[in-house]
């Protein structure tokens, strides 16, 4: 059940987009408020995983369970986020986007960042877990890389606004739960060394 209630929440942003697009309610600007929405829940879900270690020490343990889930749901909407700028800003034009690629560090970053989530993305299953063994988990930390890298895509990108107060927010979310897990893990070594 806890399972289901989270898959309906992480899909309301989605089904909320969508019904704003049928009401034509996007506002004056209405691609750049879906780019900026899929890429928001995007970097949203993976900052949430990237706490779930800390949030199941607070009694949230149930979330464990729901990390491939997540983890899915971010990829999915940053696929959407990925399309949406390759149809709105690029016009689908391999040519443009190579140009935007090389010339637009907001692209290149974000396009970093979708690079390293793809290889998460495609062994999200049991049959790669046990296929990789050890392995796996080493690839599953990519997830810090890619987060990394979607916020200094955020940065780059409200550059020109000269508005950083989203990505400074999600750099402080991001720095917070890095340094706590990081607190995290001396302290379950230097117990692993007493004992």
């Amino acid at each position: 059940m806890f399972k289901f209630c989270i898959w309906v929440v992480v899909s309301l942003p989605i089904l909320d987009l969508i019904t704003l697009a049928y009401l034509n309610e996007l506002g004056a600007n209405p691609q750049e408020v879906i780019l900026r929405e899929l890429g928001n829940w995007s970097l949203i879900l993976l900052l949430l995983i990237f706490s779930i270690p800390i949030l199941s020490k607070i009694g949230l343990e149930s979330l464990k369970s729901c990390r491939r889930m997540l983890g899915l749901w971010s990829f999915f909407y940053l696929n959407l986020h990925v399309l949406a700028f390759l149809i709105f800003e690029n016009e689908f034009n391999l040519r443009i986007f190579l140009n935007d690629l090389i010339n637009r560090p907001f692209v290149t970053f974000g396009f970093l960042s979708f690079c390293l989530l793809l290889p998460l993305a495609a062994t999200s299953n049991n049959f790669s877990m046990k296929f990789y063994g050890k392995f796996w988990k080493k690839i599953h930390r990519l997830i810090t890389p890619a987060i990394i890298f979607a916020i200094i895509h955020y940065f780059f990108h409200r550059e020109a606004k000269g508005d950083f107060s989203d990505p400074t927010i999600a750099l402080i979310v991001f720095l917070s739960i890095w340094l706590t897990k990081s607190l995290m893990s001396k302290l379950k070594r230097k117990k692993l060394i007493s004992m």
